[in-house]
C-alpha cells in the first residue's frame, strides 16, 4: 500500500505541478490539493499499475494503458486551461464546484466499491481465471462495468471543478472512448469464456449508466 501511496503521490503532484508552473497564484487555493488528494486515494484503493510497461495478454489490446495515458492527458489539460485561461475564476467556489466535488468524490467511491467486490477477479490486463464466476452483487447489480463508470465520473468531474470547459469536452470525449473501447473488448473475452450466464447478465444490468445504458 505504502508503494501505491506513493507512485499515487508522486503522479497526481507532478502532473499539478507540471501544468501550472507558470501560475503558481493557483497552489494557494484549495482546488489543487483537493485533486492531489483524489488522485492519491484513486492510486491507493486498487492494484498497482505501470503505464509503460505493455500487456501481457493479447485480450487487453492495450487498453489498460491507453485509459491510464487518456487520464493523464486529459487532465493535464485541465490543469493548464484552469491555470492560464480561466484563472482566477477557475478557482473561485460555486455550487458547480461543490457539484463537481460531489462527483468526483461518488465516483471514486464506486470505483472502490467496485474494485473490493471483484476481489481476486479484478486485473488490470483483460483476462479471465479459472473457474471464474460473474459477480452481481455491490454495484455490479445496478451496472457490469461499475468500476470504469466511477473513473469516467472523477475524471470528468475535475474538469467543471476547476471550470475548464473546453478540457471537459475533449475529456468527456477520450475517456468515452477509452473506456468503451476497453468494454468492447473486455466483453468480447468474457462472452467467449463465460458464455450463456454471461449474455444472461448483460441482457438483464445496463453496461456502462446504471438504468440507462
Amino acid at each position: 500500500m505504502l508503494k501505491r501511496f506513493t507512485q499515487g503521490l508522486i503522479v497526481s503532484a507532478l502532473i499539478v505541478m507540471v501544468a501550472v508552473i507558470g501560475n503558481n497564484a493557483m497552489l494557494s487555493a484549495p482546488h489543487l490539493w483537493i485533486l492531489i488528494a483524489i488522485g492519491v486515494l484513486a492510486s491507493l484503493f486498487q492494484p498497482q499499475y505501470n503505464p509503460f510497461k505493455r500487456s501481457p495478454t493479447a485480450e487487453d489490446k492495450g487498453t489498460a494503458n491507453q485509459i491510464i495515458w487518456s487520464i493523464y492527458f486529459s487532465q493535464l489539460s485541465v490543469l493548464i486551461e484552469a491555470a492560464y485561461f480561466r484563472y482566477p475564476a477557475s478557482v473561485s467556489w460555486s455550487t458547480l464546484t461543490t457539484f463537481a466535488l460531489i462527483q468526483m468524490v461518488s465516483g471514486l467511491a464506486i470505483r472502490t466499491w467496485a474494485v473490493f467486490t471483484l476481489g481476486r477477479y479484478f486485473t488490470w490486463h483483460i483476462s479471465t481465471q479459472e473457474k471464474q464466476t460473474i459477480i452481481k452483487t455491490g454495484p455490479y447489480a445496478f451496472v457490469r462495468h461499475p468500476g470504469y463508470f466511477g473513473a469516467f465520473l472523477t475524471y470528468t468531474g475535475t474538469a467543471l471543478f476547476l471550470k475548464a470547459w473546453f478540457s471537459f469536452i475533449l475529456s468527456f470525449a477520450i475517456l468515452l472512448f477509452a473506456f468503451l473501447r476497453r468494454i468492447y473488448h473486455e466483453e468480447k473475452e468474457l462472452k467467449l469464456n463465460l458464455g450463456n450466464q454471461y449474455d444472461s447478465y448483460c441482457n438483464s444490468v445496463k453496461r456502462f449508466i446504471p438504468g440507462i445504458w
